[in-house]
C-alpha cells in the first residue's frame, strides 16, 4: 500500500497541493485528471521526491519517503517525466542504462532476456541503435515508458505517457501499462488528459481540482455530475459494450442532433 495523509507541498510561498490523502493498492491503474494547473503533475513529482512536500507524509511498506534519501527510494519507484530530455543515446542505451541499477555496468543474462522481451512487447526493434533524437516525440515516450517497466519498480509514475501517440498507439501503450501493472503488482499512478481513455483504463481515479483532491473513486463509479464539477462545464457519459463515451461542453437541442444519450453498466 503507497499511503499518502495529508500531503502539502508550497514552493516560494506558493501553494501547489493541499490536504492529500490517498491510499493505492498493487495492481491497481489510478489515473489523475483535472483541469490545467491543478497539481497532476505536482503530485507525482512529490512521490518521486524530485520536489520537497511542505506538510505531511508519504509511506510504503513502512519506509517514510518523506525523510527517506533519494537513493534509498529509488529502487521502489520509476518515473516517466512529460518532457524528456534529449541526450546522445541510442535506444538501446537508454533500455540498458535503465537495468544498471541492478547490475551495475556489466549486464547479466537475466537483464538482456528483459530488454530483448521487452523490445518485442514495445515493438521497437526497428529503431534500436538510432540516436533517440532522431525519433518522433511518440517513438521517444514508448522507449521511455519501457525503460521504466524494466526498472521492475513497486510504484511506477508516468505524466502523460500517451501524450505524443497516435491513436492506435495510445491504445497499445494503455493496454501494455494496464498488463503490466497487473502482472508485475505495480501501484501505478498516470495523468491522461484523454478523459474517454482514462475511464476505460483505470482502476481508479483521482480528480484534482484546485490543488485539492475533488474525488477519488472507481472508474466505473464516476459521474457526469462528477466531471461536471471537475471541469466547469456540462458533461454527457454513457456506456457501450464497456466503452465510456464523453462529450464535455455539449448539448442537443436543435433537429441536427436528434438522439438520446443512454448510459448502460458494463464491466470494463
Amino acid at each position: 500500500m503507497l499511503k499518502i495523509t495529508n500531503l502539502h507541498v508550497k514552493i516560494n510561498k506558493k501553494i501547489l497541493l493541499e490536504n492529500i490523502n490517498l491510499e493505492l493498492k498493487p495492481k491497481d491503474l489510478n489515473v489523475i485528471i483535472g483541469p490545467n494547473g491543478a497539481g497532476k503533475s505536482t503530485l507525482l513529482k512529490a512521490i518521486a521526491k524530485i520536489i520537497q512536500i511542505y506538510k505531511g507524509e508519504i509511506s510504503f511498506k513502512e519506509i517514510d519517503f518523506t525523510t527517506a534519501s533519494i537513493n534509498s527510494i529509488s529502487k521502489y519507484i520509476a518515473y516517466m517525466a512529460q518532457f524528456n530530455q534529449n541526450s546522445n543515446l541510442t535506444t538501446v542505451d537508454v533500455l540498458q542504462i535503465s537495468r544498471r541499477k541492478y547490475s551495475g555496468f556489466s549486464l547479466k543474462e537475466y537483464d538482456h532476456d528483459m530488454i530483448k522481451n521487452t523490445i518485442k512487447e514495445f515493438n521497437l526493434q526497428n529503431f534500436l541503435n538510432r540516436n533517440i533524437d532522431t525519433l518522433s516525440g511518440g517513438e521517444r515516450q514508448k522507449i521511455f515508458l519501457a525503460a521504466a517497466i524494466l526498472q521492475e519498480p513497486k510504484i511506477l509514475l508516468l505524466d502523460e505517457p500517451i501524450s505524443h501517440l497516435d491513436p492506435k498507439n495510445q491504445i497499445e501503450m494503455l493496454e501494455l501499462i494496464r498488463k503490466k501493472t497487473k502482472e508485475n503488482n505495480f501501484i501505478t499512478i498516470t495523468v491522461l488528459h484523454d478523459l474517454q481513455n482514462a475511464l476505460h483504463y483505470a482502476d481508479k481515479i483521482v480528480m484534482l481540482k484546485n490543488k485539492e483532491i475533488l474525488y477519488f473513486e472507481n472508474s466505473l463509479n464516476i459521474t457526469e455530475k462528477m466531471i461536471s464539477k471537475l471541469f466547469d462545464t456540462t458533461c454527457k457519459l454513457f456506456w457501450q459494450e464497456g466503452h465510456p463515451f464523453l462529450f464535455l461542453g455539449h448539448s442537443h437541442n436543435n433537429n441536427i442532433h436528434n438522439h438520446s444519450h443512454k448510459k448502460e453498466n458494463h464491466d470494463t
